[in-house]
């Protein structure tokens, strides 16, 4: 399926950028979107999930819809 890479930015409470913490993705529905260690979200079927972003407690969110894809037949006669 498609691919988008999600990225996190951890700050404290001033908004400072705070680097090497550690952060975990999670999909609420693997059967439409499924989250890598890295955040990187492929899609499955059609639906939507909401990726779940965690560090030290603290988590943040992210919607993703998953829309089917229409396939096309292009048909020629020959007369």
């Amino acid at each position: 399926g498609q691919t988008i890479q999600l990225s996190a930015l951890v700050t404290d409470d001033r908004g400072q950028v705070l680097t090497g913490r550690p952060i975990t993705y999670a999909s609420s529905s693997s059967q439409v979107a499924t989250v890598s260690s890295a955040g990187l979200v492929t899609a499955i079927a059609a639906g939507s999930a909401t990726i779940t972003v965690t560090s030290e407690g603290a988590t943040g969110t992210a919607a993703v819809t998953v829309m089917p894809v229409l396939a096309v037949t292009v048909g020629a006669a020959l007369v």
